[in-house]
């Protein structure tokens, strides 16, 4: 019980930690103590997150439900990446948290036999809600000794996953500079927009082990020892058996190191890299300057890092039908006009990447003109790399046809713009905006008109030169506000 109430206290301080790190959340007082009611509650989010898991299991199991008795174990043992990945990453957040924020520093004096074990059970509790994630898909085996052998195979995979996430903690954990931050930045990159889009992952995976079920078949029964091809053999208990122990007794010697070497990894914080020690002082418009500086704090706080990315997880089913609809001229000026309008959405989260040094920038010599346009270009900045990445795309595949919607490219800019154009009504100098229920049903509006208009217009007026047109006449409406902010 004593275990118990420590871990309970240790969930309660990571995930006020998180909020804490969360600036849309902890700069509304209210909103914060709402918040950290329900998520603090190891009962009741953990709940929340095995409802919601095993809504997505139900899912992720109809592939298996309707796949041939002769294949089910195959169709079962192809789902098992999804929670693989889930652990590691569920576990590499978990333990950076518990680092960052120095969870542990009260229980050092107390005498307590095993902290490392009180760490890994601390963190391998937020990766369980992924069990029921293959619940379902296990009970759909249709076979009692089938069914257990696959909940066996599940809770292996969690372990594998979460000794490879303990074990990345233990050797790579810490301060990265040089390229090393830069992996590291693109790992966080996409462990958070697998978090997000494991929806469209579960109905694209479902999809295609329900189409190729046959033509997979062959590859699994030829190389059943590799995972998760390994877990194709739950309809013969005897092997299924003899390769959990074959893989649980590897990783769980993994974790057993991994969970020895784990409290020196968050007691001390390592530094890998090398940063230069010669430089020059590099001058910049302030402007710029200030873009740079907000990015490389977005980086640093992954729950800032999901408020910037929203553009992406919010219109990543539509740029997934977008592109198997052929990505036709009106669908994808609109998409990618209501993508560069999105970027609306991170307006607040882009003053409050200054909260916490806010007096001292305040205190620098930049005008509230120069201020406003960097926030515009942090808001524009990440929309608009994945607008390039689309239109290249659809350059290959389509040719010429895509090169009338090169302009919707830089509409991130038009969302932007009418954001900090907003802005500068509310804010006399280089202040904090305060924004309340008004201000964004206001703002809701103001991403809805630019992509209500252009509908009704490309509707009714199809020619490519329109497309090529509308999009240059925002572009100009964009610089303009920009420019007269």
């Amino acid at each position: 019980m004593m275990l118990w109430e420590m871990i309970k206290v240790i969930y309660r301080e990571v995930h006020y930690r998180m909020l804490k790190e969360n600036v849309t959340v902890s700069s509304n007082k209210k909103k914060f103590e709402d918040s950290l009611k329900w998520q603090a509650n190891i009962k009741l989010g953990l709940g929340l997150q095995a409802l919601w898991m095993l809504i997505m299991g139900i899912l992720l199991g109809i592939s298996v439900a309707l796949a041939p008795k002769d294949v089910k174990g195959i169709a079962f043992a192809s789902l098992l990446p999804v929670p693989l990945i889930y652990s590691i990453y569920s576990t590499g957040l978990t333990a950076s948290y518990l680092q960052s924020g120095r969870v542990f520093e009260p229980l050092k004096p107390l005498p307590i036999k095993n902290l490392n074990l009180l760490v890994s059970l601390a963190i391998f509790i937020e990766v369980l809600p992924a069990l029921f994630l293959m619940l379902p898909s296990a009970f759909f085996l249709d076979d009692a000794i089938a069914t257990v052998m696959g909940i066996a195979w599940v809770f292996v995979t969690l372990i594998m996953g979460h000794a490879i996430g303990l074990f990345i903690q233990v050797k790579f954990g810490g301060v990265h500079v040089g390229r090393g931050s830069i992996i590291r930045n693109l790992a966080k990159v996409f462990g958070l927009l697998f978090m997000v889009g494991i929806y469209l992952i579960v109905q694209l995976l479902v999809r295609f082990i329900e189409e190729n079920i046959r033509m997979i078949a062959p590859l699994f029964r030829k190389y059943y020892i590799a995972f998760p091809m390994v877990a194709s053999t739950v309809y013969d208990p005897l092997k299924s058996f003899i390769m959990l122990l074959a893989y649980g007794v590897p990783f769980g010697l993994l974790y057993l190191y991994s969970m020895r070497k784990l409290w020196e990894s968050i007691e001390g914080v390592k530094v890998y890299g090398k940063a230069k020690t010669k430089y020059k002082l590099l001058t910049r418009m302030p402007s710029l300057a200030l873009f740079e500086k907000d990015y490389k704090i977005i980086f640093r706080k992954t729950q800032l890092l999901g408020s910037f990315l929203a553009p992406v997880t919010m219109t990543i089913w539509f740029i997934y039908m977008a592109f198997k609809s052929g990505f036709p001229l009106l669908q994808g000026a609109l998409l990618m006009l209501s993508i560069g309008m999105l970027s609306m959405v991170s307006l607040d989260a882009s003053f409050k990447v200054d909260m916490e040094a806010f007096e001292v920038l305040r205190s620098l010599p930049i005008t509230k003109r120069q201020y406003l346009k960097s926030k515009a270009l942090t808001m524009a900045f990440l929309p608009l790399v994945l607008e390039v990445i689309m239109l290249v795309v659809v350059l290959i595949f389509k040719g010429k046809e895509a090169f009338y919607l090169t302009p919707y490219v830089f509409s991130p800019l038009l969302g932007a713009a009418i954001g900090v154009g907003y802005t500068s009504m509310k804010i006399r100098e280089v202040e904090m905006p305060n924004f309340g229920v008004t201000d964004s049903l206001l703002l809701i509006l103001l991403m809805a008109v630019p992509i209500a208009l252009a509908g009704i217009i490309l509707f009714f007026a199809g020619s490519p030169y329109v497309y090529l047109g509308l999009g240059v006449v925002y572009i100009v409406v964009a610089l303009t506000v920009l420019w007269r902010v």
